[in-house]
């Protein structure tokens, strides 16, 4: 399963001024991303430890959720009133420390570093 527009949407309570087209290329870019940094099985490291795709495309939500909340706030539509730009910029700002938080968490779970499944032997050269 993908990730796709509506499920981003959904994440983010279907905010308005939101184009669809912006959301299709965070996702693009950002699975991009995912691929990039994901450990692989070309590392021969046991199937327990390899990134499911499930992993990836919870990197994958909250990185463009990211995206979507930094650009609904730099975006705020100018013709709300004051007190509603401050409620609508305030509850913005709380979901975006939000998803920064599972991104890097989503991030670390995907990264090669995180990848402990490797199995080394001990060596006959040693350094002096």
């Amino acid at each position: 399963m993908a990730v796709t527009t509506s499920q981003i949407r959904d994440l983010l309570n279907r905010p308005t001024g939101l184009v669809e087209g912006t959301i299709t290329e965070y996702i693009n870019m950002r699975d991009r991303e995912a691929t990039k940094i994901a450990r692989t099985s070309s590392y021969n490291i046991g199937t327990d430890h390899q990134v499911t795709t499930d992993l990836k495309e919870d990197f994958i939500k909250a990185a463009v959720c990211v995206d979507c909340l930094i650009v609904l706030i730099d975006t705020l539509p100018s013709d709300l009133e004051p007190n509603q730009r401050t409620v609508s910029d305030t509850r913005f700002r709380e979901q975006l420390n939000a998803f920064k938080e599972r991104m890097a968490t989503a991030r670390q779970n995907i990264a090669e570093p995180n990848a402990a499944a490797f199995a080394t032997d001990s060596t006959a050269t040693r350094q002096e």
